[in-house]
């Protein structure tokens, strides 16, 4: 099975763990863009050109900024509440999907909270074994679930681009 059985099962080894979130958190988000495209919301033609420079931030470098000042924020919500995992998961995603309404739109940290969530799950999970585990396995959750959606934006280009088309 490539799915950990629970959300906070850390048995099931690092790299296994980090497929089942990765997939946990882009199936639903893959399945609500494609919903949001069938509407008439949102196009495969993305909103910005793909660069080098935006590519290697998003994907190497966001994550691993985003989490490190998610893990201050898990402990402080660990102290406030420290009996309660579920409301520190929630409201770590939560902050997480505020903080990506600042730099885009309201659509934007809705569609951010499930992802969002999963991180989440994964920080708190991993870090009742290893620190350094919890914040490299919710990276590179979060850096899977970026290359992913580069890969659909450069999809994207390849189909809605009359230019590559008739290549």
């Amino acid at each position: 099975m490539i799915l950990p059985e629970s959300s906070d099962d850390t048995n099931a080894g690092r790299a296994r763990y980090v497929l089942g979130a990765w997939l946990i958190a882009v199936v639903p988000s893959l399945l609500y863009f494609l919903v949001l495209i069938c509407v008439g919301a949102d196009t495969l033609r993305p909103t910005r050109a793909l660069d080098a420079v935006h590519a290697a931030y998003s994907v190497l470098a966001a994550p691993v900024l985003e989490t490190a000042l998610m893990f201050p924020v898990a402990f402080v919500l660990a102290r406030m509440i420290p009996r309660q995992p579920w409301v520190r998961i929630i409201l770590l995603a939560a902050l997480g999907t505020l903080a990506h309404r600042i730099g885009g739109s309201w659509e934007q940290a809705f569609a951010g909270f499930w992802p969002f969530l999963v991180y989440s799950v994964t920080l708190n999970a991993w870090l009742r074994r290893s620190k350094k585990a919890a914040f490299a396995l919710t990276s590179l959750v979060h850096a899977l679930y970026n290359a992913t959606f580069f890969g659909i934006g450069a999809l994207g280009i390849l189909i809605t681009d009359p230019v590559t088309r008739a290549l």
